[in-house]
């Protein structure tokens, strides 16, 4: 390391990321492609598979390699050899099943480059609904002291990876996701199509499976009388089950499924209130992004960062896992609350903007290869 010299090269970082999906973590990555500094830094994106639906996103100067392959574990060999024609200086994963990979070729790969792994959950409660949990826990425990450091998205999130799989607090760094105020603002103005119920408007966006509790959403519609209306953004392998959830429950007229939206924003600033009844999170970028623009929050306080961002009175309420009841007593109580819109802008925008943010990825960039 001591041999690297900033002044004579840009430091090259490999992104490596499984697909260009709507979740959390491509949208940070996204972020990172679009903003890190082109004078100190060379982002280059790898892909298991050159698809998903923010693809178009993609900074045109970026780089872009496709290893096509279609699942990660045919995915070893090639990522082994971009490393090694590449020669970056970092390596950066994000995403559970290659970073596990990544961790355990890295003792095959020259000891010069820098791993780096973002971890986009709470490692010990994901493992639980993995086929095999026993084995990702061992392996989590045995393999992913590989990295050089670990970027976690709150404190709970260190403490899980210290306390339950031995990895060395020195190894973890908390960063928070950041949140484009000028995109966020800028888009959630364009979309004038979007339109919501004349009802109290309650928003929910994310992947339709068991980890957002949708399941959990419908029973609460169930305790709030006529006058909330709940939107649905997302899709998912549960969509069927959630469907038929709506109408065994006999929501059809109260809940709308509105599938996928690459702007979310323009129902974020219509809606009254979001909800989160997640089973576990990360940091959940859509709290971050409903409160840029002053909507506030309701969410359970699951396992994950929820709770480091949400601060009961200012720009939300947590309510305790997984009480329906109560959360819905909790939406009814955010209805009635008078929130400081300005005041729930102004705290995300000091807390998770992105040239905060960025300064700190690139300072990390910047520390593990002695620039």
């Amino acid at each position: 390391m001591s041999r690297y010299n900033s002044a004579m090269k840009k430091i090259r970082i490999l992104f490596v990321i499984p697909f260009m999906n709507g979740g959390g973590a491509e949208r940070v990555v996204l972020t990172l492609l679009s903003h890190l500094d082109r004078q100190k830094f060379e982002p280059i994106l790898v892909m298991m598979k050159r698809e998903g639906r923010y693809l178009s996103f993609i900074p045109g100067d970026i780089e872009v390699i496709d290893l096509k392959a279609s699942q990660a574990r045919f995915a070893v060999f090639k990522i082994i050899k971009v490393i090694q024609v590449q020669k970056p200086d970092i390596v950066f994963a994000t995403l559970a099943y290659l970073n596990l990979i990544i961790a355990m070729v890295r003792p095959f790969l020259s000891k010069d480059i820098i791993f780096i792994a973002r971890e986009s959950n709470t490692v010990s409660v994901r493992n639980k609904r993995e086929k095999y949990p026993r084995l990702f826990d061992w392996l989590y425990r045995k393999i992913y002291k590989n990295f050089d450091k670990i970027v976690t998205q709150a404190a709970y999130m260190q403490n899980d990876l210290v306390e339950n799989y031995g990895i060395d607090r020195e190894k973890t760094i908390i960063i928070y996701n950041p949140v484009d105020v000028d995109d966020v603002q800028e888009k959630a103005l364009l979309d004038k199509r979007v339109t919501l119920a004349k009802k109290y408007n309650l928003l929910a966006v994310g992947k339709l499976g068991y980890q957002k509790g949708y399941d959990m959403m419908l029973p609460i519609m169930t305790h709030l009388d006529d006058s909330y209306h709940l939107t649905i953004l997302g899709e998912g392998a549960d969509k069927e089950k959630l469907v038929l959830q709506m109408k065994a429950l006999g929501l059809e007229s109260r809940v709308t499924f509105a599938g996928f939206s690459d702007n979310p924003f323009a129902y974020m600033k219509k809606a009254d209130l979001l909800v989160l009844p997640s089973r576990y999170e990360g940091l959940a970028n859509v709290i971050l992004e409903a409160n840029i623009l002053g909507t506030p929050v309701v969410a359970f306080n699951s396992p994950g960062g929820v709770g480091e961002i949400v601060e009961e009175g200012k720009n939300g309420f947590l309510v305790q896992p997984f009480d329906e009841a109560e959360f819905a007593r909790t939406v009814e109580k955010a209805r009635a609350y008078d929130f400081d819109t300005q005041a729930i802008k102004e705290m995300t925008k000091e807390g998770f903007a992105i040239k905060k943010i960025i300064q700190e990825y690139e300072a990390l960039f910047s520390v593990v290869k002695g620039a």
